[in-house]
């Protein structure tokens, strides 16, 4: 099993450790409630050197980009990011990520940990057509993400203007406690935030350490992947592997935004073309429990008939709501705020209504 730079200090800090997409990962030092009030009121920080990290140059990356990726990224300038899906033929999510434009023929993609060798397999098979190269470097970089009120005051304790004064979708290179970093406001918790990142010329071991040393020094809560589950699940940011994967496609998904069906071709296109002409079958949508019974993924879902249709991808305890929290495929019928349904969990079903989306209003743009 993978683990990452930060594994050494994670086991002194006694760091509860599962795997997680082929890596040994921290799933909470003190409790997933108190690193989850921090991110929200504070600062947390949170190591995701599993991400992955994939470039692609050369004549063409512009356009072969524009052709494996659902979103447009023809309008992105050097020092901007983009969020967008990558899909089969078959209109299938192979993974959704973040683009970064670092020049005008060099872009870097984070993908998701577990999906690193299927999208650089994929990205390589679908390249012939186009003067582009593509690496995988994850081996060759370290992530981690600072995020919450507190982020930009914590950051400009240790960095320069350049880095702390982003605009969010951007990203910049700086210097960050002295060590060569990237940084861009970037993240999965809905709140404001910056990940920071280092390349192949620049980073060790150690500066990883010092940087993510420095950043707890200052006020930065070390988190888990408890707390980020549950601040992603309250934005309905999807997760691969639960909310999105090979069998669902981004417009049921909620993800229409970043569908361009305007773009001359792209993988994946003809098929969502079709959907969105004939209309979605079932949506991705939010469901509050009335209850404190947590949904799991694969819970069935049922209607006021009681009939079972659908079935929950993440469910969580809420403390913002102080309520359970879900997300699930329903028919679009269904699929309306406000609509009453329930959840089988563990034999019994409990009350479920579908709310409006994200749970807990976003504060990524403050």
């Amino acid at each position: 099993m993978k683990q990452t730079k930060l594994y050494s200090w994670h086991r002194q800090h006694h760091a509860r450790l599962i795997e997680f997409g082929g890596w040994l990962m921290p799933v909470q030092y003190s409790s997933i409630s108190e690193e989850y009030w921090a991110v929200r009121k504070n600062a947390g920080l949170f190591d995701i050197c599993h991400m992955g990290e994939i470039t692609v140059t050369g004549d063409q990356a512009e356009e072969f980009l524009q052709y494996v990726m659902t979103n447009d990224i023809s309008s992105l300038a050097p020092g901007e990011c983009l969020y967008s899906v990558m899909c089969y033929d078959h209109g299938g999510v192979v993974d959704d990520l973040i683009i970064y434009k670092i020049g005008q023929h060099n872009y870097l993609l984070v993908v998701n940990a577990a999906n690193t060798e299927k999208d650089y397999q994929h990205l390589t098979g679908q390249k012939s057509n186009y003067v582009a190269t593509v690496d995988n470097i994850s081996g060759r970089t370290s992530f981690i993400s600072l995020q919450g009120p507190d982020a930009r005051n914590i950051l400009e304790k240790l960095g320069g203007p350049e880095i702390t004064k982003l605009d969010y979708l951007h990203f910049a290179r700086g210097l960050l406690a002295g060590v060569p970093v990237t940084v861009s406001r970037t993240g999965y918790t809905g709140e404001l935030g910056y990940e920071i990142f280092y390349f192949a010329a620049t980073e060790t071991e150690q500066d990883t350490e010092k940087i993510w040393q420095q950043l707890i020094n200052r006020g930065a809560f070390p988190c888990g992947l408890g707390a980020r589950d549950i601040l992603r699940l309250e934005m309905k940011y999807p997760l691969y592997g639960h909310d999105i994967d090979q069998t669902t496609n981004p417009l049921e998904a909620g993800l229409g935004w970043a569908v361009k069906l305007k773009k001359i071709d792209f993988v994946g296109k003809t098929f969502l073309a079709q959907v969105k002409s004939a209309g979605l079958s079932r949506k991705l949508v939010g469901l509050e429990m009335e209850s404190r019974q947590v949904p799991r993924q694969g819970f069935p879902i049922f209607d006021q008939n009681g009939q079972s249709i659908g079935i929950v991808t993440s469910g969580t305890f809420s403390p913002a709501l102080a309520k359970s929290i879900a997300l699930g495929y329903v028919p679009s019928d269904q699929a309306v705020v406000g609509v009453a349904l329930s959840v089988e969990i563990r034999g019994e079903k409990y009350p479920a209504t579908v709310v409006k989306t994200p749970f807990v209003p976003s504060q990524v743009r403050d």
